[in-house]
């Protein structure tokens, strides 16, 4: 059996592009230009190779998501990327996040093999247009597809570390880096789905190998502090969620 046979990651999230359409008043890609075309990143695909290879080999089984702070379907790799996913990871939830901007039901068909679950965001004062037909077409609903609004987000928002100016509420603890995995386009295993400026990495997956990742002393160290609201990062010490109005 495979290192993860006994404690999995339950969450595992890998970035593949930098780059998405939308800039959001509650995301720092509205702040910050990492998320613009010109500066756009894509993740090598033997580096996603490599990560998903090394997961299936340890028998994942809970949830992976090929998405960060970029839309995943900005990327033109998607759909071959998730079949590699589903591939070398038969056991795997894979849940895609999108802002739905690009889906088409001709896509959304092509998808679906590899995809256990759509969580759609829409961040505009519409559905978009191809996601409305995919629900025209189903009868108004499907079973692969969670639908929020921007309105859902903001209502319970996080303030992304202490980059999105806002009243928060301040975690009382964290187990966030205990159970998950998050790498960016450059293949950091950064500290968390927060840290947005990636100003806590642990390495890089070029250069070490999924088990690694998740033994990694010094990650597990901040994880132990966290858990006991002992936030010994600045970035920690400051992220909250709160409602913006």
């Amino acid at each position: 059996m495979g290192l993860f046979s006994d404690h999995q990651p339950m969450f595992v999230e890998v970035e593949t592009t930098t780059y998405c359409n939308r800039r959001c008043t509650y995301c720092p890609n509205s702040m910050f230009d990492r998320g613009l075309r010109k500066n756009e990143v894509q993740m090598p695909e033997d580096l996603f190779h490599k990560i998903v290879q090394d997961l299936g080999r340890n028998h994942f089984c809970m949830q992976f998501s090929p998405h960060n702070y970029g839309e995943p379907l900005a990327d033109p790799r998607m759909p071959h990327l998730l079949e590699m996913a589903r591939h070398e990871m038969p056991k795997a939830r894979i849940a895609l996040y999108t802002n739905g901007d690009f889906l088409t039901p001709q896509l959304f068909e092509k998808l679906t093999p590899s995809v256990d679950a759509f969580v759609i965001t829409q961040h505009g004062e519409k559905m978009p247009p191809g996601v409305k037909e995919i629900f025209d077409e189903s009868g108004g609903s499907h079973p692969k597809i969670r639908y929020k609004t921007a309105q859902m987000i903001k209502a319970n928002a996080s303030n992304r570390a202490g980059l999105i100016p806002m009243q928060i509420k301040r975690r009382e603890a964290c187990g966030v880096v205990m159970n998950e995995l998050h790498i960016n386009a450059h293949g950091q295993l950064i500290l968390c789905c927060e840290d947005f400026l990636a100003q806590k990495v642990f390495g890089n997956m070029r250069d070490m190998t999924i088990e690694e990742a998740w033994s990694s002393e010094e990650r597990l160290r901040v994880h132990r502090g966290n858990v006991r609201g002992d936030f010994t990062l600045d970035q920690c010490a400051t992220c909250g969620h709160g409602r913006i109005t």
